[in-house]
């Protein structure tokens, strides 16, 4: 518990500062990264008491960092053209765990419906991220895609680990993508 908290707190801090420093904090649009990584810092404090109530924290924030990255395609001029791709890819993994949960190949035991729903959100952000990074670029852009991306797949690990396989390899695969996702998210606030 006490080394969640301290290395979830680090990277909130660690993103707070750089993007202060960097100038982002003038950006309009940075105060929805701003309730993203504070959502996901509330997420892993909570998960270690409630589960379902850290992934509500966590699916408040996942939409937030959609509705960055939107913002980000919107304030670059990105035609949807470029970035339409993302949309069947993320309703077709979402809809795996739809269909687990509907045809019942997967008790989700208490959180139903909203385990599905969950992943849609963090397979939103993961998939949109990278269409986003593709059609603008650059440096922070890149780092934050592969964050989020490897915070979509500490997602799917911890799913598996909590539905369906129990056992540790599968929770140190969630613990260190997760990390490593949420620290490369917070240092791609060091470019600008």
């Amino acid at each position: 518990v006490v080394n969640k908290c301290i290395m979830a707190t680090m990277f909130l801090a660690y993103f707070l500062y750089e993007s202060h420093r960097n100038g982002y904090w003038s950006a309009p649009l940075f105060i929805l990264c701003i309730i993203a990584f504070a959502f996901s810092w509330l997420g892993d404090v909570l998960l270690l008491f409630n589960f379902m109530y850290g992934g509500i924290s966590f699916m408040v924030g996942n939409v937030f960092f959609q509705a960055y990255l939107i913002a980000l395609a919107v304030q670059n001029e990105v035609a949807f053209s470029s970035i339409w791709w993302a949309i069947p890819l993320i309703i077709a993994i979402a809809s795996v765990f739809f269909i687990l949960h509907f045809t019942k190949k997967v008790d989700f035991k208490k959180t139903g419906v909203l385990t599905p729903v969950y992943v849609l959100t963090v397979t939103g952000h993961g998939i949109l991220s990278v269409a986003v990074a593709s059609a603008v670029g650059g440096l922070h852009l890149w780092l934050l895609s592969a964050g989020l991306v490897l915070f979509m797949i500490s997602d799917y690990f911890l799913t598996v680990h909590k539905f369906i396989k129990h056992e540790k390899w599968v929770l140190r695969c969630n613990s260190g993508t997760y990390f490593a996702g949420m620290m490369l998210a917070a240092v791609s606030f060091t470019f600008i």
